[in-house]
């Protein structure tokens, strides 16, 4: 495991806590921490996403292009904050799950992009909005009941392939107000999307951003 991967991570990051998503009967767990943005990192930037895989090793280059990319920050210190801090979440899912690379997708945001709760084809997937609502999610016993992560809090998704999933929870994109935006990043383990890993053929599979 690189020495980046060891001692890198996010503020507010905890390994133990992360962990948890393991468990049986777990299917998500919300970390909250509260993040520092001055002004608006988003105001300009472009509506769409971008995607790669890396490994610990070359991840900073990538973000900061993937970054750079939606013109997201309106200073370079705005997105260095960003970036640095998109780094430790990277670090600490390939250290926590043992991965050796992970797919990070960044999406900016007018509208809700996924209305639909749903489970994702993954084994774990984590969630994190910098700017705008969070990630809306429903236990299956209280669907009534609607959970809204924070801005800056991590939410880990327990998805299909896992061998301890329960189908318990489900998740979606919150609504947007009109002339609002929404900055989102998501990791996955690279690959997910091969036909050689797990799968299930649930009806409620998908692989939308939440």
């Amino acid at each position: 495991m690189k020495l980046s991967q060891l001692i890198r991570r996010a503020d507010g990051w905890s390994d133990h806590t992360v962990a948890k998503i393991s468990a049986a009967n777990t299917d998500v767990v919300e970390l909250r921490r509260s993040l520092h943005l001055e002004g608006n990192p988003i105001a300009d930037s472009h509506l769409r996403d971008v995607r790669f895989t890396t490994s610990a090793r070359g991840a900073a280059i990538k973000i900061s292009r993937g970054l750079a990319d939606l013109s997201i920050g309106q200073s370079r210190h705005q997105r260095a904050l960003i970036a640095n801090d998109i780094l430790g979440l990277v670090c600490g899912m390939l250290a926590v799950f043992d991965w050796r690379r992970i797919e990070v997708r960044f999406e900016v945001a007018a509208a809700q992009s996924c209305p639909k709760f749903h489970c994702d084809n993954v084994l774990v997937r984590m969630l994190t909005t910098y700017v705008g609502p969070g990630t809306e999610y429903i236990q299956r016993d209280r669907p009534d009941t609607i959970h809204q992560a924070a801005a800056g809090s991590l939410v880990f998704f327990k998805g299909f392939r896992h061998p301890t999933h329960a189908n318990t929870v489900l998740h979606r994109s919150p609504p947007v107000r009109q002339g609002e935006r929404r900055l989102t990043v998501v990791i996955d383990q690279a690959g997910w999307r091969s036909h050689d890993m797990p799968h299930s053929n649930s009806p409620m599979q998908t692989s939308e951003i939440a």
